[in-house]
């Protein structure tokens, strides 16, 4: 789990560099197509098929992922790191609310109690306003709760496919929609940006993989507070390499949202911990 996370902060901080000068889909394409380089011959070789059952499934979670993609990336590119991955980190909250009426699961009062502090979070780091629509910090969240949509779509999927047939379906959905807008906006990458791409889309997809064998291995009360590591160190890194110094009130709703996430996680019902189904939803 903190390998994954490691590396997720490197992905969100090439990411964030090289979103100075390349556009946004031509960056989500190349880190869909080189992951799907890797992706396909790993599930041949592990399935010896790349046959979906669910595809009604699995065309949702390809479709709310390829969108918190889209929204994430653009925050990263345009607002301080930290607070970016932050609110993205929102998304195990909204889980908790869409599961009982999507997935028909039992929702504690503890985990109710956990929400309504993380939206007290959310609020000190988007510091509301009549221009809050108008700002970046909007679309983190939104892409928080594309990727809680697209968790419980994995959620109903992982009674019918693995977690590798998952994220190569959402892999490659990812990698036709963004293709066309990439071309039109195409910017030719220098020879280190060629590598910084290459880079993003090897280490998230092992990333995903670490994910994938941490769940198999170690129950959420171990692992859940290891999951946050990402957003303290996008924060590090926000303020080591791009000099961005966070307020008091966003680092304490940051510190807040990742209390309470992790709260969440502990107090969910045995029904909601389905190992394995966080992997796939980091994008």
């Amino acid at each position: 789990m903190l390998a994954a996370q490691l590396l997720f902060v490197a992905v969100w901080s090439a990411i964030k560099y090289l979103g100075g000068r390349l556009p946004l889909f031509e960056l989500i394409f190349f880190r869909a197509a080189i992951s799907l380089a890797i992706l396909l011959p790993l599930t041949h070789w592990r399935h010896k098929s790349f046959k979906g059952h669910d595809w009604i499934t699995l065309f949702l979670r390809a479709f709310f992922g390829f969108l918190a993609m889209i929204f994430g990336f653009y925050a990263i590119t345009h607002m301080e790191m930290g607070n970016a991955i932050s609110l993205f980190n929102t998304f195990p909250i909204f889980v908790a609310l869409l599961a009982p009426s999507l997935l028909d699961e039992s929702f504690s009062r503890l985990q109710f109690v956990f929400v309504l502090v993380a939206f007290v979070g959310i609020a000190m780091i988007l510091k509301p306003n009549a221009d809050i629509l108008q700002g970046a910090s909007i679309y983190p969240l939104l892409a928080g709760i594309l990727a809680a949509l697209s968790m419980i779509c994995i959620r109903k999927l992982g009674r019918t496919d693995s977690v590798l047939i998952i994220t190569l379906y959402f892999t490659a959905f990812t990698a036709m929609a963004s293709a066309p807008l990439a071309a039109i906006q195409f910017v030719r990458p220098t020879a280190s940006e060629w590598s910084y791409l290459i880079f993003i889309g090897v280490a998230v997809t092992f990333a995903q993989l670490f994910l994938a064998r941490a769940f198999k291995h170690a129950t959420a009360s171990t692992i859940a507070p290891f999951s946050y590591i990402s957003v303290i160190g996008s924060y590090i890194v926000g303020l080591l390499l791009f000099s961005e110094m966070t307020d008091l009130w966003s680092a304490a709703g940051a510190a807040i949202i990742i209390a309470a996430g992790i709260g969440v996680m502990l107090s969910a019902p045995p029904k909601q911990r389905v190992p394995g189904s966080i992997p796939a939803v980091r994008t």
